[in-house]
């Protein structure tokens, strides 16, 4: 079982423009002051990012950054939001809005930069 499904994550759509991530927040996913934990919300925008990211590249993280703005709470939907800022040949950054719904409120920001080589075959 991967992390993303231990976590009960979900992919909602995976295209190399868009790619959404959902995830319920658990009551074993709460910090010590009864709210998401920072790990938790960095899981689910960091798998929307993985994916994006290895759509047509073979990618790895050389550089992220997650900014909280909001408070999420146990049963709160969280849907990772994301499309790429700019794809070079060896380069990309992605942005990754982390949402409470599908159409709700930017609750964290993460930017992601990911090394890219051409994908091997199997």
């Amino acid at each position: 079982m991967t992390y993303a499904a231990a976590l009960g994550m979900t992919v909602l759509e995976a295209t190399p423009d868009r790619t959404c991530v959902a995830l319920t927040v658990p009551g074993t996913g709460l910090n010590m002051h009864g709210t998401a934990h920072g790990g938790l919300i960095f899981s689910v925008a960091d798998e929307a990012f993985a994916i994006i990211s290895n759509q047509h590249a073979q990618a790895v993280a050389v550089e992220t950054h997650l900014s909280f703005f909001r408070a999420v709470r146990e049963g709160d939907r969280l849907v990772a939001v994301a499309t790429p800022e700019r794809v070079g040949r060896t380069l990309a950054t992605y942005r990754v809005e982390v949402r409470r719904s599908a159409e709700g409120e930017v609750v964290a920001l993460f930017l992601g930069t990911v090394s890219r080589r051409e994908k091997v075959s199997p």
